[in-house]
């Protein structure tokens, strides 16, 4: 019987999880759980704290003796970190920031950085020209990125954020042909994500996956909320997408991941 590795067009989804240095996690029990890979995060620390970049050395160098692939790396986000600033001084202090971790993503050997394109709350009155001045900086920064070796992805966000739709989404990477997509399952509310996956399918170059309520991001468990998982894959197949499969759940437990993985959700796809 055909899982839904064999399925894939790429037959190569690795499946991961996402790692905060602030609640880590035991790396050997994400190897012993048979995950693949990971995404490096620090939020809320301060990366430009050399103690917590220094921490971050000894989780990458931990993980490249495990044999753990450390695919993506989260740039932090929040007002100071917002591209889509209004005040060109503002964005150059923005730009110059994650600069700094695109580089720590080069010296890491880290070949995707996600980015939110901005933060919220944003008034309807200012969303046109917060979207210009995202999908501006977006691209000098995914330029930026690409001269370090790094694919930078704007990740879909919720509510009021910038990247809330399909739509939004296609404007922002438009004009920008080295910013990739990270589609966050989880986020998305303005239509589903195989709706979204189906139009930004040859721009995602990596998943958030899991689930919700319906109504607001919740990151449970992939099967506990309201998603159609056997809709999502199917459209991740169809576009041809061969990254990974990054898990992005509240206090994500390494063997439940993997467990929840194999027994319910790639189980309905079989």
């Amino acid at each position: 019987m055909k899982t839904a590795k064999d399925k894939n067009s790429q037959n190569s989804w690795k499946i991961g999880t996402s790692y905060s240095l602030a609640n880590p996690i035991d790396l050997n029990a994400v190897k012993e759980a048979g995950q693949e890979c990971m995404e490096l995060t620090w939020q809320p620390l301060d990366i430009m704290d050399p103690e917590v970049k220094s921490a971050c050395d000894q989780v990458v160098r931990q993980a490249a003796e495990l044999g753990i692939e450390i695919w993506s790396l989260h740039i932090p986000f929040g007002t100071e970190w917002d591209p889509s600033q209004e005040d060109p001084s503002i964005r150059e202090r923005v730009v110059s920031k994650v600069h700094t971790v695109l580089s720590y993503a080069q010296e890491w050997g880290i070949r995707t950085a996600v980015f939110h394109p901005s933060w919220e709350p944003i008034a309807p009155d200012e969303r046109a020209k917060r979207l210009e001045a995202a999908r501006i900086t977006l691209g000098l920064l995914s330029r930026d990125a690409a001269g370090l070796g790094v694919r930078l992805a704007a990740e879909c966000l919720p509510r009021t954020c910038l990247g809330h739709s399909a739509d939004e989404m296609e404007y922002l990477v438009s004009g920008n042909p080295e910013l990739g997509v990270c589609c966050d399952v989880n986020h998305l509310f303005k239509e589903s994500p195989q709706q979204f996956i189906e139009r930004l399918g040859h721009r995602i170059v990596t998943t958030h996956i899991s689930d919700n309520d319906g109504t607001d991001e919740k990151h449970w468990l992939p099967g506990d909320g309201i998603i159609q998982w056997d809709a999502v894959l199917e459209a991740l197949r169809k576009v041809g997408y061969g990254g990974p499969i990054m898990h992005e759940v509240r206090r994500p437990n390494p063997h439940e991941l993997m467990d929840n993985w194999k027994n319910r959700i790639e189980a309905k796809v079989r």
